[in-house]
């Protein structure tokens, strides 16, 4: 019999090696009398091969495996009292490790199922290892049925013992004061035993380093025992909250729920429970409580209420996490952002004040131009830099945080930012000496023109074409400057003209001065014994009689405009002259010639003109 049978097995794999080494269901399905039988037909004397002691092997733990789960059943009742109610709530927990323990090892076994198939696959029929992988893939999907079923009858008995802790809560009465001091209690008893932990791990540590095996043996037994009296009172310090939460439920209190995220967050903080578990098993359970003794839409609202909550709690964790850290102050995002806010409003209270300033003083008389520009940049930057160290303030970052900035920024000043410096301390200068003002007509270099705005680092002057220039402060203070209107607007101008030779001098000072006293310039014109008009004769040059118009002006709308005002009084002396009949010269030269040669014909005039 037993020599067909084996037969049997050898014609099976004959025939399968006809398209490749397949799965043999034969073997997977078989029974006790299947293996047993093939057990019988497998050499029986000392001498067999490494691959026949591992099918020898295999073929004996398929002969005895037991069928059947690893479950066994809990008593499971309503509970009368909080003690029994607490021993529902630690069998389902013990049910949730159970499960999660055998679907780790049901997925560890089903990665070796897929790995020994992959090898069958790659196996030729006639191979001597093959009997010994299809063995040992039937012993792996055995154990796999085992788990599958033990997983189901726990998940059967889970239902059931969330069903009776449902129908327990309205029979349990309960003290809060006592459950919060018991809890209290828990949680300072579970914080000992990780510092216990902690101790007795760096004590294994320094045991394996001087190779003391004795000590290190003594100090594994007190870390068994030490994380086994942690498990037990994590479990009890959760179910206490559970206790907790049952009390609020029963209550209908809306605080139900924020209760419910302080048990998400303790089952993860002490590792009672994964992620995984609780989002499989306890937050369907306790939404479950929730609709069941608060309401289905008063649950979703508070749910909804408390998911907001968490999602303001986590986006505020995540502004608040540090991007790096300056002189060891962490800079957060939310820092930044508070801080640049801070600086952007320091800039619009300051120009609001520019703003507020400039109203008020259109409509004070008392406040002139430049008192007006003057308080108002002053007041303006003030407020900027108030805005700047609050910023720094508001960041988290002190002044002699920045000690090392600083001093990286003063060789940086020495060198590349000199001129910003520079023009920004003559711009400091400038508004406190005044000697520029708002309105002043002024001449700096190649420049002249109206002064519209004195900043820190720049000032601004209009000419008379309507060009807005900028000029650096730096220029005011160093080079020469001419304020036409500083102290009065009165100014003396200079007009130059010449006659010809034989003209009478007298004659020429005394009508230019009476014409230009009739003239329509005459209102501006100032002629007293400080400020007198007069015509001077200057020289008398090589073609020309020279004189100059010496004239006083008040008025800033005359004096600002200085070639208009010397062409208008161009044109009186031009005119008068000519009304006058006294000649306006031209250049010439005459030319005295002592020797000539006298080959050369000359015929010259008497004056080249």
């Amino acid at each position: 019999m037993l020599k067909y049978i084996k037969f049997f097995f050898y014609f099976l794999i004959f025939i399968t090696s006809l398209y490749g080494a397949e799965i043999n269901t034969t073997i997977i399905d078989g029974n006790k009398t299947v293996y047993q039988s093939l057990l019988k037909s497998l050499h029986q004397d000392s001498n067999i091969s490494e691959d026949q002691s591992l099918e020898k092997t295999l073929l004996s733990e398929l002969v005895n495996f037991k069928q059947g789960t690893i479950f066994k059943p809990k008593k499971i009742e309503v509970a009368k009292n909080l003690k029994a109610y607490r021993e529902l709530f630690i069998d389902y927990i013990d049910d949730i490790h159970q499960i999660t323990d055998l679907e780790n090892k049901l997925n560890h076994i089903q990665k070796k199922i897929k790995t020994i198939e992959s090898e069958i696959k790659n196996l030729e029929s006639n191979n001597t290892r093959l009997l010994s992988f299809e063995l040992q893939d039937a012993f792996y999907k055995k154990q796999a049925n085992i788990y599958k079923n033990s997983i189901k009858k726990f998940t059967t008995e889970i239902k059931l013992l969330e069903r009776t802790i449902k129908d327990s809560i309205k029979n349990i009465y309960s003290y809060l004061d006592t459950l919060e001091k018991e809890f209290a209690k828990e949680e300072n008893t579970i914080q000992q035993e990780r510092e216990l932990i902690s101790k007795l791990q760096i004590n294994i540590e320094q045991a394996k380093l001087i190779n003391n095996k004795r000590e290190l043996s003594r100090i594994e037994k007190k870390l068994k025992k030490a994380n086994r009296l942690y498990k037990r009172d994590a479990i009890n310090l959760l179910s206490t909250h559970f206790m907790i939460f049952s009390y609020y439920l029963k209550a209908k209190s809306n605080k139900t729920f924020a209760i419910e995220k302080k048990f998400y967050s303790i089952a993860l903080k002490y590792k009672i429970l994964t992620q995984n578990e609780i989002n499989k098993f306890i937050a369907p359970f306790l939404l479950s409580l929730e609709k069941a003794y608060i309401g289905q839409i008063k649950t979703i609202a508070g749910a909804s209420k408390q998911e907001a909550k968490e999602v303001i709690k986590s986006t505020w964790d995540l502004v608040n996490k540090p991007l790096f850290f300056i002189n060891k102050t962490p800079i957060s995002p939310f820092k930044m952002a508070l801080s640049i806010i801070v600086f952007i409003l320091g800039f619009i209270i300051g120009s609001l004040y520019k703003r507020k300033i400039n109203k008020i003083a259109t409509r004070k008389s008392s406040f002139t131009a430049s008192t007006r520009t003057m308080v108002a940049n002053l007041g303006y930057y003030l407020i900027v830099i108030i805005a700047f160290f609050v910023s720094l303030k508001t960041l988290g970052v002190t002044l002699s945080s920045l000690a090392i900035v600083a001093g990286a920024l003063s060789v940086g000043i020495g060198f590349g930012l000199q001129n910003v410096v520079a023009n920004f301390v003559s711009g400091l200068i400038l508004m406190f000496e005044r000697s520029i003002k708002i309105g002043d007509y002024i001449e700096v270099a190649d420049h002249r023109g109206h002064v519209t705005d004195i900043r820190m680092r720049s000032t601004t002057i209009k000419t008379n074409d309507n060009i807005d220039i900028i000029i650096p402060n730096q220029s005011f203070v160093q080079n020469n400057l001419i304020n036409w209107t500083m102290n009065d607007k009165i100014r003396r101008f200079n007009i130059p003209f010449g006659v010809a030779y034989g003209t009478d001098v007298h004659k020429v000072i005394q009508v230019v001065k009476d014409a230009v006293m009739q003239s329509d310039y005459n209102k501006y014109i100032i002629d007293n014994k400080t400020y007198e008009t007069k015509v001077i004769m200057t020289e008398m040059a090589d073609s020309s009689v020279n004189f100059e118009l010496l004239i006083w002006l008040a008025g800033a709308d005359k004096i600002e405009k200085p070639k208009r005002l010397t062409s208008h009084f161009l044109v009186i002396i031009y005119d008068t002259l000519y009304a006058n009949n006294i000649e306006i010269p031209f250049p010439q030269q005459d030319i005295h010639i002592r020797s000539v040669d006298k080959n050369i014909p000359i015929k010259i005039d008497v004056e080249a003109k």
